[in-house]
């Protein structure tokens, strides 16, 4: 089931005309066109300390994939004598300076405004403008972070603002006094589409789609950096969702984060490196990497049904029936090029980073992997299953030997060159993405995207192998998964675990216990590729490292819980998407831990005597999904060895 907010049906008014709802536009002239914003510049007059802006919202006609296609009414914002925009105009002052924002209301009905006031304060003000009317406001920016504005025409909260208004965003940055202080960066607003509701009275998901700065993949901007650049985002959800934001190839810093009222700010001991990090519904986040690679990158929300291909949208709309259908049947792509356009949509960013002179691949001796994508079927219907099989050096191809589902557990050593021939014995094109791997772009796997020295990664046909190339810089619990059809093959078997241990150390599996989350060809969500055994066995005064993976369609909010009759015990966190935590944020705490898509975690555990326990996962804070009794023995007479780092 796709991640979805819960909507009462009589709030939702206003939606697409076919439903007979009414509009919250005045009827008359064609509207005006609806341009992208791409938070370059910021809008307004600064005169003595005072930025001075006036902002206007009327109905416009926004065309999401091009200037040609096909185009929607929607309700959107602009500064006065501009073109409507979306997002809106984004605000930039410093910190302590005031804004008097003048906003005139063109649209049918009346317009309140959230988020232009003050932050430190208990309630925030709102703006009041009838149709037609304009109305003013001013206020001190006394809170240095990342905010937004947000408007609503139908009386409701943020979250059930869905339809033609819920384009009204627009940024509201507040630099630090320090000017020193201010890198340069860019601003990203998260926004939602949905055509309208279905004859149920619940949103039409399947026909919505979520962009970046009014853009959705392919049409969102292409990013350009060079190698060794310092990078610097603002991401913005302005949206009722959530959204796990991955970024290939790299970890990136989590410098702040915050929503529309309040940022926290994290000084250098907090700050966290991540890979993936979850961000809720109406919520913002400051965040810094390095380019110390070249070659063509993305950056995407993890949960698929936000990046799965762009619906049509007007009168091409398709019904919810057969857009649903080609999703999960996963029409098979025969042109990497095609694929990269029309294979992915909604949340999409690609990022192009230029080599610095000489830069090159390693060339010398490398470990020898093979790995074999394999299927249980040659027909083209959903109940296909694929699976992955492993060998090493030079073993004969496993013909038919018994998929494993997750694919198994890879383990490679820190900084020892590797290569891994992928063979692709399925029916279908395929590729497999390093997730969370440091990699040279070319193997990141994403056809028609991965690039670099002129080269660009194909699909992996079937019949034919691709040579990946790859030397692990750090030690930890990662993941490899297809990125073609993913909703598709993912669903259907073609993920699995990957470790990177120290060099010289051997992998335990009894020490390291994975539970990787994914989610089955029913959509529902599961452990280790089914239902989790009934009891583990662990030893009492061994150290234990649980390394918890979600590799999910769309369970973003899946959370493990380490219990003793059914109140958490302690352990400890060690690791965020295979990035070792500093010694000072390596700290015993309750033993609960949301795991979000993309996701990894790595927590270390030692019972200290014999007992009875249980390991839970939950969705929210109720919903058991999956329980595994835990017994807890006395410590055998032998030593063994600690669990990998």
């Amino acid at each position: 089931m796709r991640h979805a907010v819960t909507i009462a049906p009589l709030l939702i008014l206003g939606t697409a005309a076919s439903s007979g709802a009414p509009t919250r536009w005045n009827a008359g002239a064609a509207p005006p066109p609806v341009a992208f914003n791409d938070n370059r510049v910021a809008a307004g007059l600064a005169r003595a300390g005072v930025l001075d802006v006036h902002l206007e919202v009327d109905a416009g006609e926004w065309h999401p994939y091009s200037k040609d296609s096909t185009g929607v009414r929607i309700l959107a914002f602009r500064e006065a004598g501009h073109p409507l925009e979306t997002p809106g105009p984004m605000l930039r002052v410093i910190a302590g300076g005031r804004i008097h924002a003048w906003v005139t209301n063109r649209a049918a009905t009346t317009l309140v405004v959230h988020g232009l006031t003050s932050r430190r304060r208990t309630v925030l003000d709102t703006l009041v403008v009838p149709s037609g009317a304009t109305r003013d406001v001013e206020f001190t920016a006394d809170a240095e972070g990342t905010y937004y504005y947000w408007g609503s025409t139908t009386g409701t909260g943020f979250e059930k603002r869905l339809y033609e208004d819920a384009q009204l965003n627009g940024a509201l940055i507040v630099d630090p006094t320090d000017a020193r202080r201010r890198a340069p960066d860019r601003v990203f607003v998260i926004q939602w589409y949905i055509p309208g509701h279905d004859s149920a009275g619940t949103p039409d998901r399947s026909n919505g789609f979520f962009t970046f700065n009014g853009r959705p993949w392919p049409n969102t901007e292409r990013l350009s950096y060079q190698q060794g650049d310092s990078i610097h985002w603002r991401i913005i959800n302005a949206t009722a969702d959530v959204h796990p934001l991955h970024l290939h190839g790299f970890f990136y810093q989590i410098r702040a984060r915050g929503d529309d009222q309040q940022d926290s700010v994290y000084w250098p001991a907090q700050r966290r490196m991540a890979v993936t990090e979850l961000l809720l519904d109406g919520t913002t986040m400051d965040l810094a990497w390095l380019a110390d690679r070249p070659g063509s990158w993305l950056f995407h929300c993890h949960l698929n049904w936000h990046v799965e291909p762009n619906p049509a949208v007007g009168a091409e709309m398709q019904s919810d029936s057969l857009r649903d259908h080609e999703l999960l049947a996963g029409p098979v792509i025969h042109d990497m090029t095609d694929h990269a356009r029309t294979g992915m949509g909604g949340l999409v960013l690609a990022i192009n980073i230029h080599p610095r002179t000489g830069w090159h691949d390693y060339a010398g001796p490398r470990r020898q992997l093979h790995l074999y994508i394999e299927s249980d079927s040659a027909s083209a219907d959903t109940l296909r299953r694929f699976g992955y099989v492993l060998t090493e050096g030079n073993a004969p191809e496993p013909h038919g030997a018994a998929m494993q589902w997750p694919g198994p557990t890879i383990v490679l050593h820190r900084n020892e060159p590797t290569s891994i021939t992928v063979v692709n014995h399925s029916p279908e094109p395929s590729q497999v993405h390093w997730h969370g791997l440091e990699i040279d772009s070319y193997y990141d796997g994403v056809a028609g995207v991965s690039s670099d020295a002129g080269k660009m990664e194909p699909m992996i046909m079937p019949n034919d192998s691709f040579v990946v190339h790859l030397t692990p810089p750090r030690a930890g619990s990662f993941m490899y998964h297809t990125h073609i059809n993913d909703i598709r093959q993912q669903s259907h078997g073609l993920y699995g675990a990957l470790v990177v241990v120290d060099s010289g150390q051997r992998w335990d599996p009894d020490a390291n216990r994975i539970y990787m989350l994914s989610t089955n060809a029913q959509d529902k969500p599961i452990v280790n590729g089914g239902d989790m055994p009934p009891v583990a066995t662990f030893q009492a005064g061994r150290p234990y490292r649980l390394r918890f993976m979600n590799i999910t369609l769309d369970s973003p909010e899946l959370e493990f819980r380490l219990v003793r009759d059914g109140a958490p015990v302690q352990w400890t966190h060690v690791a965020k998407d295979g990035f070792s935590l500093p010694a000072w944020q390596r700290e015993s705490s309750r033993a609960l831990q949301r795991v979000s898509i993309g996701e990894t975690y790595d927590m270390q555990v030692e019972f200290p005597k014999p007992g009875e326990l249980a390991l839970e996962l939950r969705r929210g804070n109720e919903t058991l999904i999956a329980r595994q009794a835990i017994r807890v023995v006395a410590a055998a007479a032998t030593s063994v060895a600690k669990p990998q780092e």
